[in-house]
């Protein structure tokens, strides 16, 4: 057996986490913390929801439902936009920069009831190229997102998101956003779950996810297949200290590349810093079995979780043994990220902020093709209502990656990109 403990500094990343908590540090601890007096209950188990670079600009909305005019709100919408992107092939030695201008049916769907809620939202985009005329495409994009509820009892709720894209962007695929250049390429998560309150201290969580990835024509992008199984035994011991004991399982299945189990025990704690302000902490070996070899490294999850006035903010990180997107591999991965949604601020008006830096390093030196990456993205997002029909909304998107001298797939990225565009939707309300 041998033990793998890899930790490296990571300055690009740690700046902006920091700013980020500066700001989660100013809001939450001018608040009061929750009465000693209150009914001790574990606090409500934190979702695995898409990060906000899965949610295109076209369904932004999906972040901030609409205030609901009945049981079923109904949208289909069409927008046209322009886009600057300095790096169409994601390749730093054939770098060429291109105007797009893009039209993108979409539709939403927004469900409300006491026991159950539903939000789903589709659209694909076709892609007109102004000086790579040959690129251009009719259906150059596709993307689905669905996240519902539904309780079946007081104590006992079921949950499931789905997200599926199809892009040739590889970065726009990987939740890690590693790229593998320009490539056809489509990625499909589906995370269903159940939640059970067990007693007013006591609460059980259990999810399932299954990714697929995959890679078309030509190209260097790996497919690969991912099961996982993660459930949690949360305990309140006090109404702001709530114990954690976790179990993981995960089966990654890399093409060509063979087959990794990896069991990941772990213990933790939440902490109610403020009414508003959520902490949390957990960790464990992660034991992994690779070809006939049995592998140990750290894994784990810290989160800190505000939620605004006007929105929400969060930080999180995140080890453990994943595949590096289309480069492949089964890897010891970790992931930095910010979030910061403002829905709250002024009527029709969204903002999403999100920063990731994530680092992939094979997990044995024994592996064939070897990984050793880093990537940095950058996501902006916005859109405001301007009238009762009509919506403009603009981002801006920052990637960098790095691969090292080690890794099988030799590939520096920079690329910049900028949008705007107008949408025009009309609400459709069921009672």
């Amino acid at each position: 057996m041998r033990s793998v403990y890899r930790w490296s500094g990571r300055q690009n990343a740690s700046w902006i986490l920091g700013a980020v908590l500066l700001l989660l540090a100013s809001q939450g601890w001018g608040q009061e913390a929750p009465s000693s007096a209150e009914k001790a209950q574990p606090p409500v188990a934190e979702r695995a929801q898409p990060p906000v670079a899965a949610y295109p600009l076209e369904l932004l909305g999906l972040l901030a439902p609409p205030e609901a005019r009945g049981p079923l709100t109904l949208t289909p919408s069409i927008s046209v936009s322009e886009e600057y992107n300095d790096n169409i092939f994601l390749d730093n030695r054939r770098r060429e920069s291109d105007f797009i201008t893009s039209f993108a049916p979409a539709v939403t769907l927004f469900v409300n009831s006491p026991s159950y809620r539903l939000s789903a939202g589709y659209s694909f985009g076709a892609d007109l190229y102004a000086r790579q005329d040959r690129l251009s495409n009719p259906l150059a994009r596709q993307n689905f997102l669905a996240d519902g509820m539904y309780r079946l009892a007081p104590e006992l709720t079921l949950t499931a998101i789905e997200s599926f894209a199809f892009n040739r962007s590889t970065n726009l695929l990987a939740p890690n956003t590693f790229s593998t250049g320009r490539q056809e390429s489509w990625s499909n998560t589906f995370t269903p779950g159940v939640a059970w309150q067990m007693t007013s201290r006591n609460a059980l969580s259990v999810s399932a996810t299954y990714s697929a990835l995959r890679f078309e024509g030509h190209g260097t992008g790996i497919d690969s297949d991912t099961y996982g199984l993660l459930s949690s035994l949360r305990h309140a011991f006090t109404p702001r200290l709530t114990g954690l004991l976790g179990y993981g399982f995960t089966y990654v299945d890399v093409r060509e590349q063979g087959t990794s189990t990896t069991h990941t025990p772990t213990l933790g704690l939440s902490y109610q810093l403020t009414q508003t302000l959520l902490g949390t902490v957990s960790g464990g070996p992660a034991i992994t079995e690779l070809a006939g070899e049995t592998i140990v490294s750290p894994a784990g999850t810290a989160t800190l979780v505000q939620t605004l006035p006007f929105g929400s903010a969060g930080l999180q990180y995140v080890r453990g043994v994943s595949a590096a997107g289309g480069l492949g591999g089964v890897t010891d991965s970790q992931t930095a990220s910010g979030t910061l949604t403002i829905s709250g601020w002024q009527r029709g008006l969204i903002v999403a902020l999100s920063p990731v830096y994530s680092v992939a390093e094979s997990i044995s030196s024994r592996q064939a093709q070897q990984v050793d990456a880093r990537s940095f993205t950058l996501t902006l997002s916005a859109s405001y209502q301007i009238a009762r029909y009509a919506t403009v909304f603009g981002g801006y998107t920052f990637f960098q990656q790095r691969t090292s001298g080690s890794s099988a797939t030799q590939l520096d990225v920079d690329q910049n990109r900028v949008r705007f565009g107008l949408q025009f939707g009309y609400p459709i309300n069921f009672d």
